[in-house]
């Protein structure tokens, strides 16, 4: 009798925990970015940039980095005005809370005056507990419609 009482528990467990469902937590993109468009100075020498997106994840961002490529209309890809990168690199400081819509402006991003669309390539998230987020390709969701940039 002490032998079934050892089987039939670890057999009992065994079979509960494969009818038991794994709850996956559904990954959500952390911010939708409506567009990235570029911006001329008004003296016409540079070339900036304004970002404007929605905070969807469930918590404030204290940080967000964007990384940003500029391509002229032959699709040729042009270095920002400083660094020796490929793209650019701008910063916003936060908080951004849940829910919130920005659109904020850097100017003096690229010194070709010949950019005609920027892609968003990736957006590093910095969380108010120090946690950071780097959100790329389908982690991003995009309004914009139809990008030239591809």
């Amino acid at each position: 009798m002490n032998i079934w009482k050892y089987a039939v528990l670890p057999l009992s467990i065994v079979l509960f925990a494969g009818c038991a469902q794994k709850k996956v937590a559904a990954v959500y993109p952390p911010l939708i970015v409506a567009d990235a468009t570029p911006l001329i100075s008004k003296s016409k020498r540079s070339i900036g940039v304004t970002v404007n997106f929605e905070n969807i994840a469930h918590d404030n961002y204290q940080y967000a980095r964007f990384k940003l490529t500029a391509f002229d209309d032959a699709g040729n890809s042009i270095r920002p005005k400083k660094g020796n990168r490929d793209s650019a690199y701008v910063r916003l400081a936060g908080p951004i809370a849940p829910g919130q819509t920005r659109s904020t402006t850097w100017t003096n991003t690229w010194a070709n005056k010949n950019v005609q669309c920027i892609s968003l390539d990736e957006v590093e998230l910095i969380f108010p507990d120090g946690s950071i987020e780097i959100a790329k390709n389908d982690r991003l969701l995009s309004k914009q419609e139809g990008n030239s940039c591809i």
